[in-house]
């Protein structure tokens, strides 16, 4: 197996990523923004199938 590198940089990502508790809270907030992300998108295609139908039947 390989081994890992000890990591010695100043990256704030990887140090909010091995506490435990911020790296919940970060899996949480994208959670939301992916919801929110692919509603919006399920939104839009809907007001444009509405849109498009209404244009192109008249």
């Amino acid at each position: 197996m390989l081994k890992k590198k000890k990591y010695y940089g100043r990256d704030p990502l990887k140090k909010l990523m091995n506490d435990p508790e911020k790296s919940e809270k970060i899996y949480k907030i994208l959670f939301l923004v992916n919801i929110w992300v692919w509603f919006s998108m399920f939104i839009g295609a809907v007001i444009f199938v509405i849109w498009a139908y209404k244009f192109l039947s008249a």
